[in-house]
């Protein structure tokens, strides 16, 4: 019984340490992954943001015929608009709302 309970440890750490590799090589940065433990990562809180931003501004563009200009400006220049401090690093959350800004714009404008 003893052997049995021992070779399940093992087998569940080599699993647990393999995943931990796979999930290093995964070709996503350290800031891309869930790591709040709320279910639903702080990070892309700042994605989620920019992302309705950049939504708002492409309709705006739009509807006002103006040039395509997918970068963040005006009162959403500073790529920090929504942030608080519960949501962990401002970098990492600028860099996300700066790409969720963009994707936003790009598909309201009809470029993605």
């Amino acid at each position: 019984m003893l052997r049995n309970l021992k070779m399940a440890a093992l087998v569940l750490a080599v699993a647990m340490a393999s995943s931990g590799v796979a999930l290093a090589q995964d070709g996503r940065s350290y800031y891309d992954r869930d790591d709040s433990g709320y279910g639903h990562p702080r990070i892309r809180i700042g994605w989620d943001v920019g992302y309705q931003d950049g939504s708002r501004v492409a309709r705006q563009d739009f509807t006002h015929r103006k040039p395509y200009d997918p970068y963040p400006r005006g009162k959403y220049s500073h790529e920090d608009h929504g942030y608080r401090g519960q949501y962990g690093d401002r970098y990492a959350y600028m860099n996300q709302y700066a790409r969720g800004y963009q994707q936003g714009y790009e598909r309201i404008f009809g470029r993605d």
